[in-house]
This record gives structure tokens, C-alpha cells and sequence, in this order.
């Protein structure tokens, strides 16, 4: 009985050894030959000529650029690029003189009984 034991045990180390398992580097396929079948034997379909062109006519892109709908998508975007433009030179300071004050316009200097107290600077002018 002992005997009978030892045989399954070895049986059981030494059959695992001897099976074929399956290599990590080629997947499921056995050889390299294999692959190359898989390859040659693949569902592409081969087109004639007239065919070949008439998929490139099929899949060609419509020329857009005398349509009304781009020239209307291009000019809002030449008018989203001017509006851009006119914010960066709004965001810089309108005077480098300082007689400005802060103004649109240069306030005008008058005599001194004619001064009164601006309601933009706080400036007597």
C-alpha cells in the first residue's frame, strides 16, 4: 500500500515536467511558421482598380471653402481674433503722460477761480 502511494506521488512531480505547456513568447500559436500563416491567410480583401478609385472618390473630403456655412464659421472667427486684439490693447494703460490723470481725454487746464474737483481723480483741474 505504502509502495502504491509512493508511485502516485512520483507520478504526480515527474507528469507536470513532462507535459507540454504553452510558451509565454508566442501566445497560443506553437511555432513562428504558424504566425506567418495566419498572415498570409488574412480577410483582406484585394480591390481591382476601378474599385480602388471608386473608395477614394467615396472617402474623399468635400471641399467647404466656397460654402456660405464656412465663409460664415471664418468670418467669426476673424471677428472672435479682432475682439482678442482690441481686449489686449484695452488691458495696456490708454497714457504714458501723466497729465492725463487717469482720463480718456487730457483734461483741459483752467484758470484757478474756474478749477473744480474731478469726480474720476479727485484732482482739482
Amino acid at each position: 500500500m505504502q509502495n502504491k502511494w509512493r508511485f502516485y506521488a512520483f507520478v504526480a512531480i515527474v507528469l507536470p515536467l513532462w507535459a507540454h505547456g504553452q510558451s509565454n513568447t508566442l501566445g497560443d500559436r506553437a511555432t513562428n511558421s504558424a504566425i506567418e500563416e495566419t498572415r498570409k491567410h488574412s480577410h483582406r480583401v484585394h480591390l481591382s482598380r476601378k474599385e480602388k478609385r471608386r473608395q477614394r472618390l467615396l472617402f474623399k473630403k468635400p471641399k467647404v471653402e466656397n460654402t456660405a456655412r464656412y465663409e460664415f464659421y471664418k468670418r467669426v472667427e476673424e471677428a472672435a481674433k479682432e475682439k482678442q486684439r482690441l481686449l489686449k490693447k484695452l488691458s495696456k494703460p490708454q497714457y504714458a503722460d501723466f497729465a492725463y490723470f487717469g482720463h480718456k481725454n487730457k483734461p483741459k487746464r483752467n484758470k484757478p477761480y474756474a478749477m473744480k474737483y474731478c469726480k474720476e481723480c479727485g484732482i482739482r483741474h
